[in-house]
């Protein structure tokens, strides 16, 4: 009781950051993907004891992580975990602020990047979740002014990406549709590489201007039968 209560306790001592993008419709998503639907099902307003609405979403919409299953298909069933398989440990961990401000549509992170934070601040970890900002959660917006985020963004480069497997991470995030850019999606995706891995991707991050270089992340996916993703509230402790 007493060791609940001290956890308690220095947590609320702590500052939380939002990292979660608000679900609503007519935000970003991918356009291969379907739209996020809020339905008014019942309400005192129409003479019911209760205000509830319906869902209709899909499992990438909003902010996210990606299950192995989403690009490893069944042929490597050691590879094809779904969400539901995922320990919840895994999305508990230190987090890692990367801060790539400044980079142009397209442009790619390689692995000097976090070789040189590295230097700079200390070795990766095991089982670290390293959140890519990009600063492109500024661009998000409702349709019609979407195009600034969904036209194009920077992304993580296979280097980059194999350096971070390497290190045994346990997540990358991003605050962007995904960490491919368009162009990486129809030619070389790192996404195949990554969750084969089982290093998970997190995508439409925000706020990780607000994080220090380490904090504590948590968030916690649905437990989603088969689940190829599920939407996330992403948090960090500070």
């Amino acid at each position: 009781m007493n060791s609940a209560l001290e956890l308690l306790s220095g947590l609320q001592q702590c500052r939380i950051v939002d990292l979660s993008q608000t679900l609503e419709e007519h935000m970003p998503h991918f356009p291969t993907h379907s739209k996020f639907f809020h339905n008014l099902w019942g309400s005192y307003w129409h003479g019911g004891r209760s205000l509830s609405y319906q869902l209709v979403m899909h499992e990438h919409n909003g902010t996210h992580v990606d299950a192995p299953a989403h690009f490893v298909s069944d042929a490597k069933p050691e590879a094809h975990v779904t969400i539901e398989e995922i320990p919840l440990g895994r999305l508990l961990g230190r987090g890692v602020h990367l801060d790539c401000r400044g980079m142009e549509p397209g442009q790619y992170v390689t692995k000097e990047k976090p070789a040189d934070w590295e230097t700079a601040h200390g070795p990766l970890a095991a089982g670290d979740i390293l959140l890519f900002d990009f600063g492109w959660s500024a661009r998000w917006g409702l349709r019609p002014h979407d195009e600034n985020y969904t036209a194009d963004w920077p992304g993580v480069a296979m280097d980059a990406a194999e350096y971070l497997i390497a290190k045994k991470v346990a997540a990358i995030g991003v605050d962007t549709l995904s960490p491919d850019p368009p162009a990486a999606l129809r030619t070389k995706p790192i996404h195949p590489v990554v969750l084969e891995n089982q290093v998970l991707i997190i995508e439409n991050l925000c706020n990780l201007e607000q994080l220090p270089d380490f904090f504590l992340f948590l968030a916690l996916p649905l437990k989603i039968r088969d689940g190829s993703g599920s939407p996330i509230r992403a948090v960090a402790i500070v």
